[in-house]
């Protein structure tokens, strides 16, 4: 069982804080990532913006999400996933092409108990957080994705989740302050979502079957490319494996969507001119989608 959450206005206080007047709502789950205390909104400014006792401030951004990604570690100017990957992604995934694996993915979650706070690292524009909440109004969400964009379009989506923009090879976050931590096909740091778990927390890791997207790679390339998995770490010796499932199906792909999930996958940059031209003209694409799911709990 999850341990019980920790006191957000006692965690101010460990920080030498004077937190007797603050709501409960006004602490972030999330840290300061230049001193790593915790912040807390300045209740008198009206742009809602989060401070820490160093006086560093981060302003909420309008559609309700904190950019914590310094200048410094920017590896380029926009990181990420493009607009075009996110925004095709985001159509995909709303017309249902993936439901079983996000009512897996749901179920997983809910093993536990919806008395807990859940934390999507990568979690784009924000399929898999949405299918949570609709699930349930009890669980505590947050997300983090180094894509301004996808974590804006995540915020639109009105979830009550906590966003902020950020690596999540350092995570802002801390310690011991998650209760399930979910990857779906987004590169994560075992290391750091070992640290971020509570005792007995739990990660669920979705990635690519073998055969994943067969019938799109079969439109690009002379034999089957497996599709990239998750990149992580080799620390996988702070988790043990609870749970492990296979989910495979064929899905017939319409329209425009088939561009959509050309675009969403790293095979766009691999289709020559002509191919992406003649995907374009396709009416109906099928194809198989194969995904596993392993649940670990830190050990």
């Amino acid at each position: 069982m999850p341990k019980p959450h920790s006191d957000p206005v006692a965690e101010l206080e460990k920080n030498d804080y004077h937190a007797d007047h603050l709501a409960p709502d006004s602490v972030s789950i999330f840290k300061c990532p230049s001193c790593n205390a915790t912040l807390s909104l300045n209740s008198i400014d009206p742009n809602k913006t989060f401070g820490c006792a160093s006086k560093h401030s981060f302003d909420m951004a309008k559609d309700g999400y904190l950019n914590l990604l310094l200048a410094q570690h920017r590896r380029s100017r926009k990181p990420g996933d493009s607009d075009e990957m996110i925004r095709s992604r985001q159509r995909f995934l709303n017309a249902g092409y993936y439901q079983p694996l996000a009512d897996t993915v749901v179920s997983h979650v809910l093993q536990t108990g919806d008395d807990q706070q859940v934390l999507d690292m990568g979690c784009g524009e924000g399929y898999y957080l949405q299918q949570l909440r609709q699930a349930s109004s009890k669980l505590a969400l947050c997300g983090i994705d180094i894509s301004k964009t996808a974590v804006r379009l995540t915020a639109k989506r009105k979830m009550g989740a906590q966003l902020a923009v950020d690596s999540t090879f350092n995570l802002p976050l801390h310690s011991d302050s998650i209760d399930t931590a979910i990857s779906v096909f987004s590169p994560i740091s075992v290391t750091e979502t070992a640290r971020v778990l509570r005792s007995g927390g739990q990660l669920i890791m979705v990635g690519p079957g073998a055969r994943h997207l067969a019938g799109l790679t079969a439109q690009i390339y002379s034999q089957n490319i497996p599709h990239r998995g998750n990149n992580i770490d080799n620390n996988l010796e702070l988790f043990k494996l609870k749970d492990q499932l296979e989910i495979a199906d064929t899905i017939s792909v319409e329209g425009t969507d088939i561009l959509d999930l050309l675009k969403m996958t790293p095979y766009y940059w691999h289709a020559r001119a002509e191919q992406q031209s003649q995907m374009k003209e396709l009416k109906m694409l099928q194809t198989e989608i194969h995904f596993t799911i392993k649940t670990y709990q830190l050990a």
